[in-house]
């Protein structure tokens, strides 16, 4: 079950490298409260849409997650400068005491997004959570779609430590294609990508040529999975998605067991 898979990867962690690779949580201008109604209609064609209070909640589990599975003082956080990504990872931030190292690399729409990254290292929420001395990882230059310029970036700068994990907060495709170019895997066989799903890569030796796929866009350690819907680029993926009625119930709350009387 999940729970004894979480214990297992959990006994795995101190070996090896991993990468954690999580798509920002449910999206503002898809929700259907209130909250999201009121930012939509004062933030029509705004991209940079912050998420909402279901997407807020998911970033809580997957903290928690990532938390019960790695060391701290051996880690690396790094985030997509958009909005959403950085509050996904903000209570990750938070809590783990780790500043963002912000890259463009990990933005919306990769090479082709033709939009200027957003200034949020300056707001309120991320203040004294930002790396400034951070230099982002292809410099000036544009990821590639299939993020793998971004792949042999990581290689070069972060290299390999054993026992070291790199937390990623991005978008759907860059966690498609990034999780590919780790495993060396047709990006069609990568899973989907809904809100705050997760990849999770291991590589035990440095000479390993590939990461190990433990987690392929997990979603089941999430109690509610909002509005966005799974992404991939191809549309055979979302449809095999799309027929498993997405979204699929939430898990199933716990049991408690009933006090037999006296």
């Amino acid at each position: 079950n999940f729970q004894a898979m979480q214990q297992e990867q959990g006994q795995q962690q101190r070996s090896g490298q991993r990468v954690y690779i999580i798509r920002h949580g449910d999206r503002m201008d898809r929700g259907i409260d209130a909250e999201s109604k009121k930012w939509q209609s004062g933030n029509e064609g705004n991209e940079d849409t912050p998420i909402s209070y279901i997407g807020r909640k998911q970033a809580i589990q997957n903290a928690e997650l990532v938390l019960s599975e790695i060391d701290v003082k051996n880690s690396v956080l790094i985030s997509s400068p958009w909005l959403r990504c950085m509050q996904t990872g903000r209570p990750f931030a938070l809590k783990s005491k780790l500043k963002y190292r912000l890259d463009p690399a990990f933005g919306e729409g990769a090479e082709f997004c033709t939009h200027a990254a957003p200034g949020h290292e300056s707001d309120e929420d991320f203040k004294g959570l930002v790396d400034r001395s951070y230099a982002p990882l292809l410099g000036n230059s544009a990821p590639r779609t299939d993020m793998k310029n971004v792949l042999s970036a990581m290689e070069e700068t972060l290299g390999f430590v054993d026992g070291r994990s790199i937390i990623i907060f991005s978008h759907a495709d860059p966690c498609i294609y990034l999780a590919a170019a780790l495993s060396k895997t047709d990006s069609s066989k990568i899973n989907c990508a809904g809100a705050c799903s997760m990849w999770t890569l291991q590589k035990m030796n440095k000479t390993d040529e590939s990461y190990k796929i433990l987690r392929n866009g997990r979603i089941d350690q999430l109690s509610v999975y909002g509005e966005t819907r799974p992404w991939h680029h191809n549309p055979a993926c979302v449809k095999m998605h799309r027929d498993l009625d997405w979204p699929p119930p939430p898990p199933p709350p716990p049991t408690t067991k009933k006090k037999k009387k006296k």
